[in-house]
Order: C-alpha cells, then structure tokens, then sequence
C-alpha cells in the first residue's frame, strides 16, 4: 500500500504547498494521503479539492506540539475543522506562535543580528511562519554557513534566540481532536526517547483517555523500532499509521510516500477513509 499520513506544507513548516504536494503523491502514485500541518488546518480545503481532482483519498489531518519532558506531538485525523472548540483553539496557538516569531525577532536584535519579520514571512510563502523559516534567512544572510549553524547557534530549543510557544498537554491534545470527531495518534514516537516499559506505560494512560493510534511506520523509524512499536498497537488495540514527516526543501532526506504492507493498515483505513 502505497500512502502518506505525515507530511507538512507551507501553510506550517514545509516547503511545498498544498497542491504541489498532492501533485508528487498523484505523481508517486499514493492511494491515501493526510496534510498535518502543526497546529493549523488552513491548507486542508485547497488539499482536499486537489486530492478529488487527483482521485487520492484524503483525510483531513493535524500535528498539534504538545507539552512534555521530552518531543511528544499528537497527530489528528477527521477531525470537523469547522467545530468551534477545534477552530478557535487552534487560532490560539497560532497567535501565541505570532507573538513568539515577534519576541525572536527583537532577540536578534540584540545580538546584532539584521532580519525582519518580512523576510522572514516572504521566506515562508505565508504568514505561518517556523523556526526553518528564520534559519534560512540567516543562511542566506550570511549569519550562519546551513540550518544545522543556524539552530546550533541561535534557533535550537535553549539557544540564543530561542522562544518556547505555547502548547497543549498531550490530554488536551486528544480531547481536541477526539471532541472534533477525529483520531489522535501518536506521532513519530520514537523522539518521546522513552525506555520501553515507559512508553508502554505512556501509551496504556493516554488510551485511557481516548488515544486511537500510534505512528509505527515512519520514515526514521528502525526496522527495530517499527516492530517494536508495532507490537505495542496490537498488544494495546490501537491503530497503526504510516507516514513519512515530509517537509520538502527543509528535510531533504525525507521524501513524500510509505510503502506498508495492507495487512498491517487495513483496519486503519477502513477507520479514517470511513466516509
């Protein structure tokens, strides 16, 4: 099976907009496909009506960074992106995002350092803007030599610019997407960077409270990891999901596109693609 239920665009912090990624999956030949944009479902209608024209099944999709110790954000899939508590919530977030590329903008100011927040939206293509987004002006300003310079330096979390931005708790995370109609699942879990018995304990607390899925396969998950992981959806009855986290010019590693055997995402599809 041939699919992509991870992948960002323009409208959060890839390079590709949404039509453009639905061409790479009609080009690639991908039978089902998610738009997750972090913390915004604004790209999901230009996506949806290009999919259509396309023949690929689409889910709408989200990526919500959640509050904890450690990476732990929590993917959502068919979610009503016009429920209220969803909207409004959502648009909270990307304001305080707003607030914080306005808060990191006067930190490069005191270091010297010349960029605008207009650069840095025109780097962007929007005005959902990333931190990928500064490290490329500051690349291309000569500031610093790549990205890797750029987050080393400045943009990585404790770093000289860096600005945490508001996030939910995993809890709130899947009482969102839950109370919207969708799906939450856990994303890349590989990142939470928990000792098995932890994640497993993790994962029975959070399917207490409405937990649908886990990501087993994901573009840098080990064959290791995906069995493992694997193992833990089954033993806990929840849905296994694929995808690949692309991002476009900003991960050039990862390419659009999951090749998963049917057995394992059957009852997946048949759950999200339901409509």
């Amino acid at each position: 099976m041939l699919l992509d239920l991870h992948c960002h665009s323009t409208f959060s912090d890839g390079t590709k907009n949404p039509a453009e990624i639905v061409k790479i999956a009609k080009e690639k030949n991908l039978e089902y496909l998610s738009l997750t944009d972090h913390d915004n479902t604004r790209g999901i209608k230009i996506a949806h009506e290009e999919a259509k024209k396309s023949g690929i099944n689409f889910v709408t999709g989200v990526e919500i960074s959640c509050e904890y110790p450690t990476m732990l954000d929590m993917l959502g899939y068919g979610m009503n992106i016009y429920d209220e508590k969803f909207h409004d919530t959502l648009e909270k977030l990307l304001k305080y995002r707003e607030d914080r590329n306005i808060l990191m903008i006067d930190k490069f100011k005191t270091l010297d350092i010349d960029i605008n927040i207009e650069e840095v939206q025109k780097e962007a293509g929007s005005k959902v803007i990333g931190r990928p987004h500064f490290a490329r002006v500051l690349v291309k300003k000569g500031y610093v030599n790549n990205k890797d310079e750029a987050f080393d330096k400045y943009l990585g979390d404790g770093k000289k610019a860096y600005m945490p931005k508001k996030r939910l708790t995993p809890e709130e995370a899947i009482d969102l997407i839950k109370n919207a109609g969708g799906y939450p699942v856990l994303a890349h879990p590989k990142y939470i960077n928990l000792k098995s018995k932890d994640f497993i304990k993790l994962v029975k607390k959070l399917k207490n409270i409405g937990l649908s899925g886990i990501e087993v396969f994901y573009s840098k998950h080990s064959k290791g990891e995906i069995e493992f992981f694997k193992q833990v959806a089954i033993e806990n009855d929840l849905l296994m999901t694929s995808g690949s986290d692309f991002h476009g010019e900003n991960k050039p590693d990862i390419s659009l596109g999951m090749s998963v055997e049917d057995k394992y995402l059957e009852k997946t599809i048949n759950t999200l693609f339901k409509s």
